[in-house]
């Protein structure tokens, strides 16, 4: 049973949910958006282009403690796994789609278990994009990305003076069960819906020349291609392409000890490929030493290898990646090179 809810309401909504759940949900700051922990429905910003980093983030922390120790008694070390009960909401298609991606891969054996605790006490309410975000430097319409088809347990498209939410989860429908300002949809919102959905057709844009299903083989074809040289040499390895990736997951463990030299804990740091040590061994090799091999490696990762392993790309096309790169260095200018040859 999907539902409606006058915009005038949301704000109960968001209300209500902080009587149960931490809210993680779009905030402005100095002109930018993140994703924070609201206390207020007033801090809410839901027309929000694209965050600095993405949602994943608050299923996927960097500094994240994974178990406690004690030196003086290794059999007492014990994992540590936290994962309170709460809501991110208004997520873009694209940041959904990046969280199944990372749902697939965690749960991988041997599974992520601090990541799918972290899920599985989280709510995900989505938002329809009926526009793009950005006008250039992003490329989820290319991939299809643009639209999500599940992770979310309600998800919200704006018709105008009201949402109309699709209710998935049964989570979401105890949610949504709970509050009386939601209204069973009818047959004219869902002739709304359809016609929002048909107008959002028209705002897309491919970014990408060429066949995207090719892209994996064209890419394998371009592997000594001179553009990774030419990328390479803009590249200064500082790693803002894998910070702000709502993808990316290689990581390191840093154990840290008290100053008592007793107690101690173990972290997990993210890591990124693009830094010039992440591919330095125990015995002192790096095999990949040069910025025009990280550059590729992060290319083939999304593209091709994600890919071959799951079947689908491992970019959503949200181009914080683009947007942040300091040496302006861009995927869709990459795509378009290699499609181009």
């Amino acid at each position: 049973m999907d539902v409606t809810i006058k915009h005038k309401d949301v704000d109960r909504f968001v209300l209500d949910l902080l009587s149960s759940f931490d809210v993680i949900a779009p905030v402005a700051r100095d002109g930018r958006f993140i994703f924070d922990k609201i206390n207020s429905p007033s801090e809410v910003s839901a027309q929000y282009n694209t965050t600095i980093l993405p949602p994943v983030k608050w299923l996927y922390p960097d500094n994240e403690k994974l178990l406690e120790f004690n030196l003086k008694d290794i059999n007492s070390m014990k994992p540590v796994v936290q994962a309170n009960k709460q809501v991110l909401t208004f997520i873009h298609p694209c940041d959904i789609n990046a969280i199944n991606i990372m749902d697939e891969v965690l749960a991988e054996e041997p599974a992520d278990v601090n990541y799918l605790a972290r899920r599985r006490a989280s709510v995900i309410i989505g938002y329809e994009c009926l526009k793009p975000c950005k006008e250039d430097n992003i490329l989820c319409f290319d991939k299809g990305y643009h639209i999500a088809y599940k992770g979310y347990d309600l998800f919200f498209t704006d018709l105008g003076e009201r949402y109309y939410v699709n209710v998935v989860t049964d989570a979401g429908m105890e949610i949504v069960n709970g509050y009386d300002y939601f209204i069973r949809a009818g047959y004219e919102d869902w002739l709304r819906l359809l016609k929002v959905r048909e107008d959002r057709k028209k705002g897309f844009k491919k970014s990408v020349n060429g066949d995207m299903e090719m892209l994996s083989h064209v890419l394998k074809e371009s592997y000594n291609d001179e553009i990774w040289a030419i990328e390479g040499k803009k590249c200064v390895s500082c790693g803002a392409c894998n910070i702000v990736c709502p993808t990316c997951y290689c990581f390191d463990v840093a154990d840290e000890v008290c100053p008592d030299m007793e107690e101690g804990s173990r972290h997990r740091k993210l890591d990124g490929c693009q830094l010039r040590g992440f591919c330095k061994v125990a015995t002192g090799e790096n095999f990949r030493k040069s910025a025009a091999e990280r550059v590729r490696h992060r290319v083939f990762k999304k593209e091709v290898y994600l890919k071959k392993r799951f079947g689908k790309s491992g970019c959503v096309g949200c181009g914080r990646c683009i947007e942040h790169c300091i040496a302006k260095i861009s995927i869709v200018e990459i795509f378009n090179h290699v499609m181009g040859r």
